[in-house]
């Protein structure tokens, strides 16, 4: 009894882990469909950043799941005589193993991809995010040395003019500071930008590195599977050994038996002949 509440509660962990499987599958699915978009237009961070938030709780709690699921089957083995369902929990254990291991390495490949495109694109908006600034500074430059020149050569004709309208000189030093709080908006969004986009990498970097400690669960409970199926094959091939030895000892015996009988039979005939002749002929 305690054997078979033990299998069903390993069945449906298993069938639990399973579906859990295949739920962050068709996550890391989307994922890829998101992460391998190159362009800056067409690029959401946010939802990058969510659905590699929600993979790596996955991984976690599946990792933690297998364990658990691990350890019901080191139980069957203790409670159980049953070699041949001892060695199909432990196949099953090893291949959702391998199945989480094959999605932890698709998750970090696609992190690194992410980490090539972010790459890229900060690539580009230093190529051409910078020359506009470049340009517009160069112009502004220009411009103020046009009006140095200008006011050092009709100085008279500005001194002049100073007490009578002074709207151009407001709307040319309006215009200045507006180009002014202009750049610094522009420097300010590539801050954040670019501050983002650190942020971003540092986050898929710490992943990469909780999905190494992953990794290393992972082989270690791969390998004590590995040696526990090894275990149970070379049971099962003993049993077989065995087998095959009681088989051919009870051939033996069936043998001996029969040739005892053929021996039996032939101490009969004698005796039953000898009865006969001393009843037929002395009588």
């Amino acid at each position: 009894r305690r054997f078979r509440s033990s299998y069903s509660e390993f069945m449906m962990v298993a069938k639990y882990v399973g579906k859990n499987i295949a739920s962050a599958y068709a996550k890391l699915e989307k994922l890829t469909l998101l992460a391998k978009k190159k362009s800056l237009f067409d690029d959401r961070p946010q939802e990058i950043q969510e659905l590699t938030y929600i993979i790596k709780g996955d991984l976690n709690a599946l990792n933690q799941q297998i364990a658990r699921l691990q350890d019901i089957s080191k139980d069957q083995r203790r409670t159980s005589s049953g070699k041949h369902l001892q060695l199909h929990s432990s196949n099953m254990v090893y291949a959702l193993q391998s199945k989480l291991a094959s999605m932890g390495t698709d998750f970090k490949q696609i992190l690194e991809v992410r980490t090539e495109n972010l790459k890229h694109q900060k690539a580009r908006r230093d190529q051409f995010g910078q020359t506009p600034i470049a340009a517009s500074t160069v112009r502004s430059s220009t411009a103020k040395q046009g009006s140095l020149l200008l006011s050092e050569e009709n100085s008279a004709v500005s001194i002049d003019m100073a007490a009578g309208d002074t709207t151009p000189l407001l709307g040319a030093v309006g215009g200045s500071g507006m180009q002014t709080q202009q750049q610094i908006a522009l420097y300010d969004d590539s801050d954040s930008y670019v501050q983002q986009r650190a942020e971003t990498m540092q986050n898929i970097e710490s992943t990469i590195v909780e999905l190494g400690g992953i990794f290393q669960q992972l082989a270690h409970m791969v390998k004590e599977q590995e040696e526990t199926v090894e275990r149970i094959d070379t049971n099962i091939q003993d049993a077989e050994l065995n087998i095959e030895a009681a088989h051919g000892e009870i051939l033996k015996y069936f043998q001996t038996v029969s040739k005892n009988r053929w021996l039996m039979i032939k101490i009969f005939a004698v005796l039953i002949f000898f009865f006969i002749f001393f009843v037929v002929f002395l009588t």
